[in-house]
């Protein structure tokens, strides 16, 4: 049996009634484990944090168990058929992202010895929400709580964006990992790309006034000591100029929006909930001007929503049987398995190594 959409002509089969309920995946009940790992993780993962609970043996214990967890669930997997075909795109973007983050990297120390004004105390730009927030603590002092703890950063963000890629292991939603996360890669490399271009074409004061006697050392006089200085260092945390638009928001609106694309409910409003919050806390903390945090939200969604095509949301892939055979796992199926690791390595190198 066939349907045809009247609007595209696009011919999709109709399952006879009992095997759409025989093949359905995933299932509501299915849906709230991810939802539910996610949103405690979201909730408690800060405040363990707080306490170093992280830091001790017990969060040793915990990262150990989730490692062993993944790989005995990488090594069972069943459904490599769906995912051999996207892993090559995969990984060709995440290489080209590195890139651009390196690159970009060398250019925050760039823009900073480029500054005319760096060894000046600067005054920053007018910031109009900082000065509304201000304002509003003034009169109502216990709003102070919305920015006063780094509450969901960019870990969190990342860590969340990892359990829905691995959550195709688990049958939480019905995409491929692998295809996923290179429109999420694709994403961020075009946006820190557009970011990368407008830092550089144009210098705006910090909102740290000091900032560059502080963090980097004197414009050297060779280019071999410059570059070593630019290529050197993992700077995370940004440089000593306005960087329009903040890369860190670009990471916390993916979140949700990838979410919302292929998980919605309410762990993607729990995610921009988080954003708003974010935004608001960035120009009192002095780590962003407003305007970055705003042009970090509709630019990633512009471009994000331009990306559909890598992965469509309208395209789930084929439901399975439960007792359908595993496919067949060969040497390049383990090539794979080995780049996850060396992809999670890295990110773990930018989080920690970046201060993020």
């Amino acid at each position: 049996m066939r349907f045809r959409n009247a609007q595209k002509g696009t011919v999709w089969p109709v399952l006879p009634q009992h095997d759409k309920q025989m093949k359905a995946r995933p299932t509501d009940s299915s849906k709230l484990k991810l939802a539910a790992v996610v949103q405690t993780y979201l909730t408690l993962s800060p405040v363990l944090e707080q306490a170093s609970f992280d830091s001790g043996w017990a969060g040793k214990l915990i990262a150990l168990a989730g490692a062993c967890l993944l790989t005995h669930t990488l090594l069972s997997f069943k459904r490599w058929g769906d995912e051999t075909p996207q892993a090559g795109r995969f990984f060709a973007t995440f290489a080209a992202l590195l890139v651009e983050l390196t690159m970009e990297n060398a250019f925050i120390w760039a823009v900073a010895a480029s500054d005319v004004n760096k060894y000046a105390r600067t005054p920053p730009l007018q910031d109009n929400v900082e000065i509304w927030l201000n304002s509003l603590k003034a009169a109502y002092p216990w709003t102070e709580i919305m920015w006063q703890h780094d509450w969901i950063n960019i870990k969190h963000k990342l860590i969340s964006l990892i359990a829905l890629a691995f959550s195709v292991l688990f049958d939480q939603v019905p995409y491929s990992g692998f295809a996923m996360m290179t429109r999420v890669a694709a994403c961020i490399g075009i946006c820190r790309t557009i970011r990368t271009i407008a830092f550089m074409l144009t210098v705006l004061p910090s909102p740290r006034p000091g900032c560059y006697s502080r963090r980097f050392p004197p414009v050297p006089d060779t280019w071999g000591e410059y570059l070593k200085i630019g290529f050197g260092e993992l700077r995370g945390r940004g440089g000593c100029n306005d960087l329009i638009l903040s890369g860190h928001c670009i990471i916390y609106v993916m979140a949700p929006l990838v979410f919302h694309t292929y998980y919605p409910g309410w762990t993607a409003a729990f995610l921009w909930l988080a954003v708003i919050r974010t935004c608001f806390r960035a120009p009192m903390t002095h780590q962003h001007y407003a305007v970055d945090m705003f042009l970090a939200v509709v630019v990633t969604s512009l471009v994000w929503m331009q990306l559909d095509w890598i992965c469509p949301a309208c395209k789930p892939l084929p439901p399975r049987h439960p007792a359908d055979p595993p496919d067949r796992r060969g040497p390049v199926q383990w090539l794979f398995i080995a780049l996850i690791f060396i992809v999670l390595i890295s990110l773990g190198v930018i989080i920690i190594g970046g201060g993020a």
